[in-house]
Formats: C-alpha cells, structure tokens, sequence
C-alpha cells in the first residue's frame, strides 16, 4: 500500500500580467492524494485556457482515479508511469476536443506537475514552465525546459547569458495538443523537511532572474502566501508580459 503525506503547505496565484487581456495559465491542487499542477495554455480565440484547463483536470482525474483506495489496495503502484500516462491521457483528450471544436485548434499547453507519496516527490513536465526547490538556503531548477534555447545552451550553441536576451526564448519544443504522441519528463526524488518546492510557468522566470526568485523565498521564507504574491507583483514590476503563475508546496 502506498502512504501519501498528508500534511503539504500550498499557496498558489496566477494573474493576467499587464499585456495580455486574458489568462491562459490554470492551476489547481489536491491536497488529499499529494497532487500539484500548472499549465501554461496557447492558442487563438482563447482556446489557451481551454488546453490549459483541460490539461490539469484530465491530468487530476486519471491519477485521483489510479490513488483512489479501490485500486492502491488491489495492485501495485508504478506511480512514475502513473503520472506518464495521465500527461499522454491528457494530451489525448486535448487533441479530441480541437477535433470536434475546429475553433480550438492548434491550441497547446505546457504542464509541470508534483505528486507527492511517503518520503518522495514525482516531478512531471513538458514544455517550459518550470519547478524549482528551495532546500536548506539553497535554489535549484529540478526541470528542464524543452525549448529551442535550451537545445542551443545543451548543444554549446549559446551561453546562459546569451540566453536571457534571446528572442527565440519563447519558442518550445514540446507541449500538450501539438501532436498526436507527447514524450513526457518524469523524475522521482526523495524530500525532506522544510523543502520548498515552486511551480510556475515562463511568466515568472522570463520576467525575473533565478536571483530574485530565490531572494524573495528567503524574505518570505516563513510566510509562503506573502512569498506567493510577491513573486507575482515582482514579476509585474519587471514588465508583466505574460500571464504568471506561481505554486508553493512546503514538506510538513
């Protein structure tokens, strides 16, 4: 049987920015199987939202549905192809709804997700959007994003400097909806007390440095609501371009 930690601090905010006349981010949490998710949705005639949106519910549904009591007691759990198969599931029910909407096609979304178990954390992305962990004073960015200025960094193409003042620094390689398969990035990893963990989509880190980022968590350290909002407000003073979203999760 599979033990899930009850206990998960989590304050979350997404906002418009000051560019974009509406939000394409969705995020949502459940704090009774340990589950964290944000997505980041594109696409004309708002249908951004909707990708977002069905992304982080189709992805919430398959996986409360394999943690709920009935199944976890019946066989044993590969939670990390769980989380797999509920992103390609969700990808699967994007591409669905574009067909029989022919208003939404060609939306996408990224997603990054946190399913929390016992002593782990099962991190899920694809696309850009980003999860960080704050551990012990110290910042770290636990995903990769996949797009093309990543590829040019990873391939020795162009520096990380370089890479801030990019105007290729949007453009993704993967996403939700864009293709009939998707390959998903899933990676467990142990916790421990006290860790922070930041979801947040490109709003955030395009608009600030990984420096602010962590000086704000320090700051606010003990108040993760304060901690939450100040990232989004920060983000705004720095330009607001994008809709941003933000999750805090603290292992309690």
């Amino acid at each position: 049987m599979v033990k899930y930690i009850p206990k998960l601090i989590i304050h979350g905010l997404t906002d418009e920015g000051l560019v974009r006349e509406h939000n394409e981010d969705f995020i949502s949490w459940d704090n009774d199987i340990g589950l964290v998710l944000l997505a980041d949705g594109m696409g004309g005639h708002n249908a951004g939202e909707v990708a977002s949106k069905l992304a982080v519910n189709s992805i919430h549904d398959a996986l409360k549905e394999v943690l709920s009591p009935e199944v976890k007691n019946s066989c044993k759990l590969d939670l990390s192809e769980a989380v797999k198969e509920s992103v390609i599931y969700a990808n699967e029910e994007i591409n669905n709804h574009a067909i029989s909407h022919p208003e939404c096609a060609g939306m996408g979304t990224t997603v990054v997700l946190a399913l929390y178990h016992a002593d782990s954390v099962i991190l899920g992305n694809v696309g850009d959007s980003r999860i960080y962990r704050f551990r012990k004073g110290k910042l770290k960015q636990m995903t990769t994003d996949h797009s093309l200025v990543q590829e040019m960094i990873d391939n020795g193409y162009m520096t990380e400097e370089e890479a801030v003042n990019s105007s290729n620094r949007n453009l993704i390689t993967r996403a939700l909806g864009i293709s009939e398969s998707v390959d998903v990035d899933v990676k467990e990893l142990k916790t421990k007390l006290d860790d922070i963990y930041l979801l947040c989509s490109d709003g955030l880190s395009d608009m600030i440095s990984d420096e602010q980022i962590f000086s704000t968590l320090v700051k606010s350290r003990e108040n993760l609501d304060r901690a939450s909002k100040d990232l989004i407000e920060l983000a705004k003073k720095h330009g607001g371009h994008d809709n941003v979203s933000v999750i805090l999760v603290e292992c309690k």
